[in-house]
């Protein structure tokens, strides 16, 4: 079973979870800078609109991903509805269910081929272990290998650990040879 990337990739796709993250360890113009960023179009027009500033000051500050794509520091990215029906259909309606729309488009992006050897990126066991049930495992990173020695401004969340996503990335690889969670029949 693969243990998740350890390499650096160049190109990821970031979900929603670690966009935000990002941005309130103070480390998003430093991923921008180092990575080619893919964002699914649910994740920059819905999913993504503000981070908080602190747990005693509640206050929110807006993140425009939208205008970050148009001058070019992103790409956003959209599936189109075939390749979104083919994830969803992919999955038995229990386990798909727990995935949220970022999340979906950005397996169908890599289902249908359009990310290439792009690395995905998320906090959410589910998304993860869907990647590794679709046959992606391999392409799967975590936020703190993407971090590598960068010191950032505050605690790592344990969901984007290397640990969390090796463990979920198995237990997606597991599933998939079991079919559990799976509509096999679909993605042949």
């Amino acid at each position: 079973m693969t243990s998740g990337r350890i390499t650096q990739p160049s190109i990821v796709l970031l979900d929603s979870n670690v966009i935000i993250s990002a941005h309130e360890l103070g480390i998003w113009e430093w991923l921008t800078q180092r990575y080619r960023i893919l964002v699914p179009s649910v994740v920059v027009k819905t999913e993504v609109l503000f981070y908080a500033t602190g747990r005693r000051e509640r206050g929110r500050v807006p993140i425009h991903l939208s205008e970050q794509a148009e001058a070019g520091r992103i790409e956003e990215l959209t599936a189109t509805a075939t390749e979104l029906a083919r994830v969803y259909a992919g999955f038995d309606p229990s386990f798909v269910g727990g995935l949220h729309a970022g999340e979906a488009e950005g397996l169908a992006l890599f289902l249908a081929g359009r990310v290439g050897e792009a690395a995905f990126c998320s906090g959410d066991a589910l998304a993860i272990q869907a990647l590794a049930m679709l046959g992606f495992a391999q392409q799967g990173v975590s936020l703190e290998v993407l971090l590598g020695r960068k010191k950032h401004g505050g605690v790592l969340a344990p969901q984007f650990t290397n640990d969390f996503l090796c463990r979920n990335l198995s237990r997606g690889q597991e599933n998939r040879i079991t079919g559990m969670g799976l509509n096999t029949r679909l993605l042949d």
